[in-house]
Formats: structure tokens, sequence, C-alpha cells
């Protein structure tokens, strides 16, 4: 399957809607304006955006993304900075498209194995 050339990832069109301060837009248009409220919108964006944040030391744990979404103050203090998975995309023309995206994550994982006594 050859991928829509007009075609833009969602981390790439929220950064660009973001940038442009029109974040707001990535909110379904089905639902209904007067059953949320935008600023309220509008910061859960911007945290999901701090959450993909190329270095990990740069992104939120999660207990503090909960205290992000619990406080009612703005992010003012915390802004995003562009996610490193936002970058041009490159088209082959023929038969083949291919994509190019550089990242620099340093992500690790751990696995523990809990035993009963």
């Amino acid at each position: 399957m050859i991928a829509d050339p007009g075609a833009e990832y969602l981390l790439k069109k929220a950064w660009k809607l973001y940038q442009d301060g029109k974040h707001i837009k990535l909110v379904d248009e089905s639902l209904d304006p007067s059953e949320y409220e935008a600023e309220h919108a509008k910061k859960i964006i911007e945290i999901a955006l701090m959450c993909t944040q190329s270095s990990p030391t740069l992104r939120p744990t999660m207990s503090e993304v909960v205290v992000l979404f619990k406080s009612r103050g703005s992010l003012e203090h915390t802004q995003p900075t562009r996610p490193p998975f936002v970058e041009s995309v490159e088209r082959v023309r023929g038969d083949r498209s291919t994509s190019t995206a550089s990242s620099s994550s340093n992500a690790t994982a751990s696995f523990s194995v809990v035993s009963a006594r």
C-alpha cells in the first residue's frame, strides 16, 4: 500500500497547530464545544506534546503528568519543545514510498519478576 502523499502524521500536525496557537483544532469536531472547556483541552494537548520530547529527562514523569492534569493553572512555565519525530518526510517516486524520521531516544525498559512467598 502506498502512502497518501498529502497525508500528514498526527504528531507533525499537532505540533504545527500548537505552534500557531490553534491546537484546539485537534479536538474531534463531532464533540459539542459546550461539553468541554477549550482551555482544558488545550492543556491536555500541551501535556501530551511534553510527553513526546526526545530526551526522557525532558518528559514529565507519570506523577508529574497527574499533577499537571489536576492543576488549575496554565503550563506557561513548562512549554513543550519541538518533538524529534516531527521531521520532514521524504517520498521516493515510483513503486515504493519511504519515509525517514530521525530520533535520538535513550529510552530504556526494565522488567521485574514478582514471586509469592
